[in-house]
């Protein structure tokens, strides 16, 4: 399900050293963040009643959410990159379980991969970021539009948002870290439900319409909590 790039050795115990440090320093600080949940009803609905669903989200807010759904054990495509290497060591830590791909390689064989696991585990959940690997940020691919028209579960568009996390300034798509004891909101939009058959005109549209709501409940969150992304 996760098939590795050729790295030697000594790149393969960087992975496990940076990887193990990171989740393990990771986990301690997150868990002392404090969360806010405006949608309980999708809480209820897709975890607590065990309903499958496909979440997505954007790039920015990607390493908390790792850790806040990694229980739940979802599917998570990441790409190939070195970059990747890290995120998907980073995930199986936290719980979940890493399907390597992305939009630009291997993402065919990646969503192939990913519904397989849900048609195989039938109360399990898939999730990525709609603007990886590389951006532009906040502008959604049609990644996990497939997905959800080729499995039949629905697309959830979620988000976090606080005013007191460190920003990666030098990465492209401002990367989110809560500090310690943050405040934290977080929510869902609307589901999407889509045909099998979607495809053309009608599936740009579907993009446009989940890239709108992920940038309706980014804007929302961010408002309340008074982030505002640095220049």
């Amino acid at each position: 399900m996760d098939p590795q790039p050729a790295y030697g050795r000594k790149e393969r115990f960087k992975f496990w050293l940076a990887s193990q440090v990171a989740a393990r320093l990771l986990r301690l600080l997150f868990r002392t963040c404090r969360n806010r949940i405006l949608r309980p009803d999708l809480v209820e609905k897709f975890f607590d009643a065990g309903k499958p669903g496909i979440g997505v989200t954007w790039h920015r807010g990607a390493i908390y959410f790792l850790y806040f759904f990694g229980a739940q054990h979802p599917a998570i495509m990441i790409s190939r990159s070195r970059d990747g290497e890290y995120l998907a060591r980073y995930l199986k830590i936290m719980g979940g379980v890493p399907v390597r791909g992305s939009s630009s390689r291997g993402g065919l064989a990646a969503l192939k991969e990913m519904a397989d696991y849900l048609r195989d585990h039938p109360d399990g959940y898939a999730a990525t970021v709609a603007d990886g690997p590389r951006g532009p940020s906040c502008r959604a691919k049609k990644g996990m539009i497939a997905l959800a028209a080729r499995t039949g579960l629905p697309l959830v568009p979620m988000m976090w948002s606080s005013n007191q996390v460190w920003v990666l300034k030098k990465t492209w798509d401002r990367t989110m870290i809560p500090k310690p004891f943050a405040k934290v909101v977080l929510t869902a939009g609307r589901e999407f439900h889509y045909p099998p058959d979607i495809k053309g005109e009608e599936l740009e549209q579907a993009r446009q319409e989940l890239e709108d709501e992920l940038n309706r409940i980014k804007d929302e969150l961010d408002a309340i909590t008074g982030y505002k992304e640095p220049a």
